[in-house]
């Protein structure tokens, strides 16, 4: 029987993945700093329990040992646990979206796969990128945008990580109207660091790309922004709306992709969009994270660093997801 070892697997994407996953013929270990809390998690379901700190790497060996695969879900300042996994001939898939940590690893030469870009965004923005691009020669713009219902339950990380980016003195402050389909119309979506816009950068030379987000509420979004523009680098304002967002808050439990790719096909310009509706933000990266994780355990991921839309096919993970009732796909159309 193989085994699953989830790193941050007592957390709002990592217990969901977890119970995904144990509903397989496959061995699951919930892994954190805090044991009591993967304990608690891993009594939910068919699973054990294991102290790991990515900190400490005197807690790796004994979380590492008959491990076949390991599934990140917090965020890590350096690859020197992931370069601990692979040298142990583990595979690895992240579900983070940390752009700088992803640069790290694409340096490594791993002999086990290494999966990223594994989720809503990155990852099926991704694969609804490559899927609206399939029918085009040259890809020269790619515009994702994302729509996140303020009433779903977004993990502590996921919050805190949109609220950095949102108050960043550095971050672009551009905003555009995108078309987000018959929930929400079009709506005014504001450029924000997801890295699905980096690797598709890196992976497609030549291409454009840019990630937006907007929130179901509009005048929420405005604000939000408004607040990123005037108070940047202020902490303390930034602090005062992350505790904020961890409020539980009215509005939809819905989020919308849509993305835009231009390009030519037999010499002239087109434009082709792609979308995906869906519910529950947290429980589609989830699900997404299995089927890619299966994808691995599997065997058709081959050895090497990739993002997942260089090496899975779009219409496989769309097609399954669909079937299991997370959201539905339009894919893709002329413009």
């Amino acid at each position: 029987m193989q085994s699953v070892l989830i790193v941050g697997g007592y957390g709002a994407v990592g217990k969901r993945v977890a119970r995904g996953l144990s509903r397989q013929s496959l061995r699951i270990v919930i892994a954190g700093r805090d044991l009591s809390k993967a304990q608690a998690t891993a009594a939910t379901m068919n699973a054990v329990a294991q102290r790991i700190d990515l900190t400490d790497p005197t807690t790796w060996d004994a979380a590492l040992t008959g491990i076949n695969l390991v599934i990140a879900c917090i965020d890590q300042a350096d690859t020197r646990f992931l370069q601990a996994v692979i040298t142990r001939g583990i595979a690895y898939l992240d579900v983070t979206a940390d752009d700088g940590f992803f640069i790290q690893a694409e340096q490594l030469k791993p002999e086990t796969p290494v999966l990223l870009s594994v989720g809503l965004a990155p990852g099926l923005s991704n694969l609804l990128a490559t899927a609206a691009a399939e029918c085009l020669d040259t890809v020269t713009r790619i515009e994702i945008g994302l729509m996140m219902g303020l009433g779903d339950e977004h993990g502590k990380a996921a919050i805190d990580w949109s609220m950095r980016n949102v108050f960043d003195p550095t971050a672009r402050r551009d905003a555009a109207i995108i078309d987000f389909g018959p929930d929400f119309g079009r709506r005014r979506a504001h450029a924000m660091n997801f890295s699905d816009q980096h690797a598709l950068e890196r992976t497609m030379p030549g291409t454009e790309v840019t990630t937006r987000v907007a929130y179901d509420s509009a005048m929420m979004t405005n604000a939000l922004f408004w607040l990123g523009r005037t108070f940047a680098g202020n902490g303390l304002v930034e602090r005062i709306v992350t505790a904020i967002g961890h409020m539980p808050s009215g509005g939809s439990d819905k989020c919308v992709l849509s993305v835009t790719v231009t390009g030519q096909r037999n010499g002239f310009e087109q434009q082709h969009r792609a979308l995906y509706r869906g519910r529950q933000e947290a429980a589609v990266t989830a699900e997404t994270a299995v089927l890619m994780a299966r994808a691995v355990l599997d065997g058709e991921v081959p050895a090497g660093v990739w993002h997942s839309h260089q090496v899975l096919r779009p219409d496989t993970i769309f097609t399954e997801l669909e079937r299991r009732g997370h959201g539905t796909f339009d894919l893709p159309s002329d413009i």
